[in-house]
């Protein structure tokens, strides 16, 4: 549980520092899809959180897919899951 925790957290973090030329986005992917297949286990300030990074990371999308880059596509690839789960919550 900890883990997802600092998982979150890190989400949260490389949001905030995305750069469309950086080579390590697929971090953020990665942290992303680890917590979707996990969030059953989040609590519900953890999930209030996810919620905002996902927002987060729509409107980098936004501000960036004009980009051509491997950031910019792992970016989109991440933007699909938090798209999927914000659609499921507001259902």
């Amino acid at each position: 549980m900890e883990k997802l925790k600092k998982l979150l957290e890190n989400y949260g973090i490389d949001l905030k520092y995305f750069d469309e030329d950086d080579p390590e986005a697929s971090v953020i992917y990665t942290e992303r899809r680890i917590l979707e297949e996990n969030k059953d286990l989040l609590s519900p300030e953890d999930l209030e959180l996810l919620h905002q990074y996902d927002l987060k990371a729509i409107e980098l999308y936004e501000k960036y897919k004009n980009y051509d880059t491997e950031a910019v596509d792992w970016l989109k690839d991440t933007v699909q899951i938090a798209k999927s789960n914000l659609q499921k919550q507001i259902k």
